[in-house]
């Protein structure tokens, strides 16, 4: 190859000074195309002249076709650079004549310019059986799954399901041979990790040690995958996927994502733990308020689209919730569309904006939820569709600021997958989803939350007069406070009222009794108005004192600024008390929910208030049902490679979010394809493939590459799977595996996130931890937490605070004692421990040399101890060991 190049340069020279090139470079001038000129076209050229799209009917992807040409003939004159149009448009000064456009990026360089020169004076050879492109359609990840045969292999000793028999395939084809299966406290520590996150207890690896029977590890599959963990475990890798963050912003405001956002990861939990299928999971994460309009439960999986919330700018919030929706579900980079169409696939910059037009119309909302009125306490973040008549356009050349809007674009999909027909049906809501306060559990909570307050009062008010005489300013106080609580839980009653009288007029339609509602309802709201007003003026009673106490009390110097507080609070108090007399049925309505500002309009002001319509768009339902059908070409298979590298170490599709033409296509497309199918044929039931994959022979096998050498001359990075993959474990993993070897792992489940001022003390499992894109907990971002805005796959990274972090950590510090203690309950002797210690810690047994080199280090602590004149117990000395175990490789890697 060298002396190739060397040729072809030299050719080039020849070619510069006026010469020719000799006949005999004819075969490195062909040799030069195929390694630089055409990834040259290919990156530059086959957008718009490949298979994709054909500009004026030329085609560039092979040179059987550039001599054809298109609509003004060839474009290539072999022999003859100077009077070939390719090489004149790449030339050219003229910018609209000018290949590529200017759009598209910069010229050619004057390097390629001269080897594109050389190669056509040359005679533009071609390598022999040159073809071009293959239709897009043609791509394996666009053709429909179809369930393969399993191979028929000739060792079947190999084979413990089809998963097996795919990959005993490859290896007979190859010559390796499989490693055998890993051992039994290698396989127990293997599940637990996987499956539920944290490891074995002694218990567990007694009782699987014991059972003789064959199926002892079928069995603890089934329970792991039965166990509450699971949900957690799992829950917390699709957090990764769907991008997960609680909120964010600038000091306390909200930018990104939702306050109480938590509630969508319980939803995730749950839903794992109970197997939905995940075609829907899909559905109700793109459309619950559209299917379940009023089921709370099923509401919190729109947790997906209002973690998308964006304050400032929407076109960046509609943007990437195309890109991520693309990515997670599809497989698709369709943000590549956004400015111009695909290079890569057949996606038109025209269909980024169709597929936006999906989400086009929605908004956030929080719901109440029954027992609290307060929103800023509790409520579920979730979409919906507040801007039915908001058209989307194309941003030409994807600036927003030039929108094309002399066609307004509908939603739809990609042409290219055309398995279906798209169907959008508007969806009329229930008037308790559009009209959330409502709910029967908005009144009572607010109700409820009223008469709470008056009986706090109460019980102040006899505090105060158990005070006696001393306390007649606190008295007061508290008596104006008590008048204010009961105002306004007549407010609340006032308003219920009203509001039930406004249903039932508007429930009425044309009854014969409507002019009697009429009325009952304007006296109500009349009342209501009344009630609101004097429970203004009573709280403003209540400010008014408690400042006048506090002045009492207040310094000379410090009296001033208490006497302007007093100056305002009664302005208040008598702009309260002059409204009194005005009539009016304008009452403020309990809230059942509250949508979430925006500020797109004025950065510094909320934009107005945009409602709840009775009618959602039914867009996304329509989308959602694209893609969670069955014949979808990309679902299936891009939920099974995530399950799959997360079981398995490494996914089958290298590009995790990229199964398009740019990205790397599969090594096992067949087991990629069977793995999709059984998922879909299973109901779509993840746990049905988790079984699949961790029964199988392929995950049972050793890590070891002991005794493997051919296997790893043949194939040293294990890409058939001969062996299983070593995995680091992920943050969460490693943090509470550390409390729970402890016994201080906190089992509790869901709820609210820890805050990062909580979380040193905290000894809840990590996966409650506060996460946003501004807080993320230092110990688990030393372990490659998962980024917030974009995480398919995580990292495995190695640097040496990680090893900081597990020797100096106040959490290993911690647990390193508290762990040395429990295992030494139950050993004989030091060596009783150190065993025991290895079997838990890293799941393997120590070997004689492991013991002995323990045992020395044991009796050096003890030793130094006593040299220093430190009197240290065993328990101390073996503390120190553990301490050294949780420092162990092994510990953070999933053998």
């Amino acid at each position: 190859m060298i002396i190739r190049f060397r040729f072809f340069t030299v050719g080039l020279l020849l070619l510069a000074a006026g010469g020719t090139a000799s006949v005999c470079d004819a075969a490195d001038d062909a040799d030069a195309y195929a390694t630089q000129l055409k990834p040259l076209f290919r990156e530059r050229c086959f957008s718009c002249h490949g298979a994709l799209k054909q500009e004026s009917s030329l085609r560039l992807d092979s040179v059987e076709l550039m001599l054809s040409g298109g609509d003004s003939g060839p474009v290539i004159t072999r022999g003859d650079a100077a009077n070939s149009v390719l090489l004149e448009r790449v030339t050219a000064t003229d910018l609209a004549r000018r290949m590529p456009p200017e759009h598209e990026g910069e010229p050619l360089s004057a390097e390629q310019i001269q080897l594109l020169r050389g190669w056509i004076n040359g005679g533009a050879p071609a390598p022999e059986g040159e073809q071009p492109e293959p239709d897009p359609r043609d791509h394996w990840a666009f053709r429909t799954v179809a369930r393969p045969d399993v191979p028929v292999v000739a060792k079947g000793e190999w084979v413990r399901n089809p998963i097996d028999a795919f990959l005993a395939a490859k290896h007979e084809q190859l010559g390796l041979v499989p490693q055998p299966e890993a051992s039994r406290e290698i396989l127990l520590r293997r599940l637990f990790l996987d499956l539920i996150g944290v490891p074995p207890t002694a218990k567990d690896i007694a009782a699987f040690e014991n059972d003789p029977s064959p199926e002892y590890y079928e069995r603890t599959v089934d329970r792991l995958l039965n166990d509450p963990r699971y949900g957690e475990r799992w829950g917390r890798h699709w957090m990764d996927i769907w991008r997960y963050s609680d909120w964010w912003g600038l000091g306390d405001q909200l930018r990104n994502s939702q306050k109480h956002i938590w509630h969508w990861r319980d939803w995730m939990i749950e839903s794992l733990n109970a197997d939905l299928p995940y075609d829907e999971m899909i559905r109700l994460m793109l459309a619950a308020d559209e299917l379940y309009p009023n089921d709370l439960d099923k509401l919190r999986a729109g947790g997906y689209l209002a973690r998308n919330y964006f304050l400032f700018n929407r076109n960046q919030w509609m943007e990437e919730t195309v890109e991520h929706v693309g990515k997670g579900f599809l497989g698709l980079t369709m943000n590549c569309a956004k400015c111009h169409d695909h290079k890569f696939d057949p996606i038109a910059q025209h269909d980024f904006y169709s597929m936006r037009a999906f989400f086009e119309p929605y908004h956030v909302r929080v719901d109440g939820v029954p027992g609290e009125a307060d929103l800023s306490r509790d409520g579920i973040p979730r979409a919906y569709d507040g801007h039915l008549d908001l058209p989307t356009y194309r941003f030409i050349r994807g600036q927003e600021k030039s929108p094309d809007t002399s066609t307004v674009i509908a939603p739809g999909v990609p042409s290219i997958f055309d398995f279906a027909e798209l169907k959008i049906e508007p969806v009329a809501l229930p008037a308790d989803a559009w009209q959330p306060e409502r709910r029967p559990w908005v009144m009572e909570a607010h109700l409820s939350a009223a008469k709470q307050k008056v009986q706090t009062a109460e019980l102040a008010v006899v505090a105060a007069r158990e005070k006696g005489d001393a306390a007649q300013g606190e008295l007061h106080v508290a008596e104006l406070s008590l008048a204010a609580a009961r105002a306004e839980l007549t407010s609340v009653e006032r308003r219920i009222a009203a509001m039930r009288a406004s249903w039932s007029l508007a429930d009425a339609g044309d009854a014969v009794h409507r002019e009697e509602l009429e009325k009952e309802e304007r006296e109500a709201a009349q009342a209501a108005v009344r009630a609101e007003r004097e429970a203004a003026v009573a709280q403003a009673k209540t400010s008014v004192a408690e400042i006048e106490l506090k002045l009492a009390a207040a310094a000379s110097e410090q009296k001033e600024p208490v006497r302007k507080e007093l100056a305002a609070a009664q302005d208040v108090l008598t702009k309260a008390e002059s409204q009194l007399a005005e009539p009016g049925e304008a009452y403020t309505k309990l809230t059942g929910a509250a949508w979430t500002a925006t500020r797109f309009f004025n950065s510094t002001a909320d934009d107005p208030t945009v409602e709840f319509p009775p009618t959602s768009s039914g867009r996304r339902t329509a989308l959602a049902n694209w893609i969670a059908d069955k014949r979808n070409p990309l679902t299936a298979r891009v939920a099974v490679n995530h399950i799959w590298m997360r079981h398995m170490g490494e996914p089958l599709v290298p590009t995790v979010f990229d199964f398009g033409r740019k990205g790397i296509p599969p090594l096992h497309p067949e087991l990629l394809d069977w793995l999709a199918a059984e998922l879909m044929d299973s109901g779509w039931s993840m746990k049905h493939l988790h079984r699949a994959i961790v029964n199988s022979a392929a995950y049972r096998r050793s890590s070891s590459v002991a005794g493997a050498a051919a296997n790893v001359a043949i194939d040293g990075d294990n890409r058939f799977w001969w062996r299983r993959m070593p995995i680091r474990l992920e943050s969460q993993v490693v943090r509470d595996s550390v409390l729970s070897f402890a016994g201080t792992l906190d089992d509790a489940m869901g709820g609210p996130p820890v805050p990062a001022g909580e979380q040193a003390d905290s000894t809840r499992r990590s996966l409650y931890f506060f996460h946003s894109n501004n807080e993320r907990n230092l110990f688990l971002a030393t372990f490659d937490e998962a980024l917030v805005k974009d995480c398919y796959r995580r990292e495995q990274s190695i640097v040496p605070q990680q090893a900081l972090a597990l020797t100096n950590s106040q959490l290993v510090l911690d647990a390193s004692p508290k762990i040395a203690k429990r295992l030494s309950e139950s050993a004989a002797d030091d060596a009783d421990f150190i065993r025991a210690a290895f079997v838990e810690l890293l799941g393997i047994r120590a070997s004689d040399a492991e013991i002995a080199a323990s045992q020395h280090a044991l009796d050096a602590w003890k030793k130094l101890s006593e040299t220093t004149g430190r009197s240290e117990s065993d328990d101390v000395h073996r503390a120190h060991f553990i301490w050294v175990l949780l420092n162990h490789n092994d510990f953070v890697t999933l053998r």
